[in-house]
């Protein structure tokens, strides 16, 4: 199920904050904790990975010391390439509940059965193109880039 709105708002917030225009709280109130209740697969998975991006400590922008590395950046360009396609999200999810309960497990283990189980879960797809599953489908998005169009319907 793609959820246009909450992809749009999600793209348009990843954006900003990855170029430093926008703070840290305004990015999770608008764009990530909305995004992690979405209906939309897609939505969700990239709003958790984007709550990485900075911490709930300090309220900041990525500029300065906090600017994102070339790599961080063009992620964050492939997520938001992601967010705008008309394409379902095909990696497995888990709720989160399953994570927490795994935590006493992966303290004892020191990290090892974590390790483990996103190591098999990198293997159910093309990990270096995440978002996208597959080389082709991320080529096939390359091919025609959103924000050197005209905005189509959906």
């Amino acid at each position: 199920m793609i959820d246009r709105p909450a992809r749009d708002r999600l793209a348009e917030g990843l954006r900003q904050f990855a170029v430093g225009r926008s703070w840290s709280e305004d990015f999770e109130q608008r764009c990530v904790l909305p995004g992690m209740k979405s209906q939309d697969a897609g939505v969700r998975e990239i709003a958790w990975a984007a709550w990485g991006l900075y911490d709930d400590i300090s309220n900041t922008r990525l500029v300065g010391r906090y600017r994102l590395t070339r790599e961080n950046r063009r992620s964050i360009a492939r997520w938001v390439m992601f967010l705008r396609s008309a394409k379902e999200y095909e990696w497995p999810t888990f709720p989160r509940w399953r994570a927490l309960a795994w935590s006493p497990v992966d303290l004892l283990t020191l990290g090892t059965t974590a390790r483990i189980r996103h190591r098999k879960w990198r293997r159910t797809g093309e990990y270096s193109v995440w978002p996208y599953r597959r080389w082709s489908d991320y080529r096939a998005a390359l091919r025609e880039p959103v924000y050197l169009q005209p905005r189509q319907a959906f």
